[in-house]
């Protein structure tokens, strides 16, 4: 999710208040746009890996609902063809 939006202060401040974000998907998400890998999430919040995919694929879905009705967001890119134009 980090590479399918360019994430500004602005866009990440719009959609916590937009999704009405729990602190742990706040959290992950806030470390994931700073780069940290999953593995390093789930080390630092001392949470599984498999829940923070499970936290990143509920953020992806409350993202493309939120986006919807919110001008202010930007599409997700949702094909590897999309990144690797990005790129390159």
């Amino acid at each position: 999710m980090a590479k399918q939006v360019c994430w500004t202060k602005k866009i990440v401040e719009t959609f916590i208040d937009e999704a009405c974000l729990t602190k742990e998907e706040q959290d992950i998400l806030r470390t994931r746009v700073a780069g940290l890998t999953i593995s390093e999430q789930a080390e630092r919040f001392n949470i599984s890996i498999g829940k923070v995919n499970r936290i990143i694929k509920r953020l992806k879905w409350k993202y493309d609902n939120v986006q919807k009705y919110c001008k202010d967001l930007p599409l997700r890119k949702e094909s590897a063809v999309e990144l690797f134009m990005d790129s390159h």
